[in-house]
């Protein structure tokens, strides 16, 4: 069975709903912890696109300084 994509806004959405959820106490607490473990594992795979994404901004920049200085 193939794995699904990680889709970084409908996880970032879910994130927010799970989060609306238990603030507004619409449903109870044994189901609150379980969808709160949900949303912290959503913001874990959350965080570590955007450190790749950051890093790679980072590695372009360079690249392209690198380049910039180069051609000087």
């Amino acid at each position: 069975m193939a794995k699904a994509k990680f889709e970084f806004e409908k996880a970032m959405a879910r994130a927010e709903q799970i989060a609306k959820a238990i603030e507004q106490g619409e449903i109870g607490l044994e189901e609150s912890i379980k969808q709160f473990e949900e949303g912290m594992a959503l913001i874990k795979q959350c965080r570590r696109v955007l450190d790749d994404a950051e890093l790679k901004i980072q590695q372009l920049e360079a690249s392209a300084k690198e380049s910039a200085d180069a051609q000087e």
